[in-house]
């Protein structure tokens, strides 16, 4: 089952996965148009540790940004890692639209 998160305004909107599931696909789409900074975050932290370590987040994205000039008002940007990912988050400094990233994991790779 997919999961997915909405991010409309400035700051982080995450989703919680099952960091035992060996594949992980990503995606990230707009609602339009707009001047706005976004990237996609990832950690190999599983959340559901208690009293666990400090999460610890790395890029998703090979770019360090991606603004209104690139694909993601398009077609949207689709990203799958094949290894156990603990969360995906949508980070945003400036954001004049609404951005939906969304999960899908894999018992098999």
């Amino acid at each position: 089952m997919a999961k997915s998160v909405t991010l409309s305004s400035v700051g982080t909107a995450t989703i919680v996965l099952d960091p035992t599931a060996k594949a992980t696909t990503v995606m990230l789409s707009a609602s339009s148009s707009g001047v706005s900074t976004v990237q996609v975050d990832m950690s190999l932290d599983d959340p559901t540790i208690v009293s666990g370590p400090t999460t610890t987040w790395a890029l998703l994205s090979s770019a360090a940004a991606m603004t209104s000039s690139n694909n993601v008002f398009g077609s949207g940007m689709v990203w799958t890692v094949l290894s156990p990912v603990g969360m995906v988050r949508v980070n945003s400094s400036v954001n004049a639209t609404t951005f939906t990233l969304k999960a899908l994991q894999s018992v098999t790779a």
